[in-house]
């Protein structure tokens, strides 16, 4: 078998293996596998699961972290959009506890309708 028929064929194991990967997006450690002699194919497998198992951790990590967080700092607006009539009819101190919003409501395009 030729250098190129190998190429063809490793290539061609690669696409049916793994059919959503780009061979553009290989990573230069894969290569460097093959280039010593390990298959395409075989390379990339390991490439793959050493991913997702760095993935799993850090999703571990995530959920560990966030079961132990007392929450957003910002926390999420009382409401999203308030419209100009909303906040003309507000009293001072209304508008004082809610300014945040306010001001993230009059960049919307519901505000002045």
């Amino acid at each position: 078998m030729t250098n190129r028929q190998r190429a063809e064929l490793e290539i061609t194991e690669f696409t049916e293996a793994f059919p959503y990967a780009e061979l553009d997006n290989v990573p230069q450690s894969v290569w460097e596998e093959v280039r010593s002699g390990v298959k395409l194919k075989d390379a990339y497998g390991k490439y793959s699961d050493e991913l997702e198992r760095s993935y799993e951790s850090a999703r571990r990590v995530n959920t560990e972290n966030a079961d132990m967080s007392s929450g957003r700092i910002s926390g999420a607006p009382k409401k999203a959009v308030y419209t100009a009539k909303e906040v003309s009819a507000m009293t001072g101190k209304e508008v004082a506890a809610n300014y945040d919003d306010i001001l993230a409501s009059m960049k919307s395009a519901g505000f002045y309708s």
